[in-house]
């Protein structure tokens, strides 16, 4: 039978809010992430704004990478207008007309796997909307912002359970290879589950 591509969603700063010092080593990353996302034949979905969303989306794209960016506005013209940003080279982009929220659901829904950037306030959105629907959620550790604060969150504050599946690397090659095993692993244990007591000892 076949099975679509996962999908694998990036969250993370836009290019304003990355300090300088910072900027060249968290591009590098993104650049691998790009990379390896585009290697492992996953589509990629982001918020379809510049920062390292619009890296990773460059670069996935050069590699032969499927990307499909959400937009916040209901127009190319509007998105255009408000936001002031160079366009993401995604493969498809769906103009969401709902604004940062409402597209920040979307993008998170529409994506297997949620990996999380550097990031501010808005990508903190993103993580706990992930968390609520129980995504698997990929930390890139030592870029800063939400990416290395989400995990002390969940430690500090009251949440309740959501099958969420968080997972904290440094390195985005097995970042991704921890994600998309977990992924795996849990699609398994779903398929055994729905199949009959027959059909789940047939290797």
């Amino acid at each position: 039978m076949h099975r679509p591509a996962m999908k694998i969603g990036v969250m993370g700063s836009a290019s304003t809010s990355i300090a300088a010092e910072g900027r060249q080593r968290v591009d590098e990353l993104a650049v691998r992430l790009g990379k390896k996302i585009a290697a492992e034949s996953c589509v990629l979905i982001t918020g379809e704004l510049d920062g390292i969303p619009g890296r990773v989306v460059e670069v996935h794209s050069q590699c032969g990478g499927l990307s499909v960016g959400i937009s916040p506005a209901h127009s190319a013209v509007e998105h255009a207008a408000l936001y002031d940003t160079p366009p993401c080279p995604s493969t498809v982009v769906i103009y969401s007309g709902f604004g940062f929220k409402g597209r920040n659901v979307i993008a998170v829904r529409s994506a297997d796997i949620v990996i999380l950037v550097s990031g501010g306030i808005g990508t903190l959105n993103e993580f706990t909307i992930a968390y609520d629907e129980g995504k698997v959620i990929g930390l890139l550790h030592g870029t800063g912002g939400a990416a290395d604060v989400a995990q002390m969150l969940l430690d500090t504050l009251p949440v309740r359970s959501t099958g969420a599946v968080v997972i904290a690397d440094a390195d985005p090659e097995q970042l991704v290879d921890r994600c998309i095993a977990r992924l795996r692993e849990r699609r398994e244990v779903q398929a055994a589950g729905n199949a009959g007591p027959d059909t789940a000892l047939q290797h």
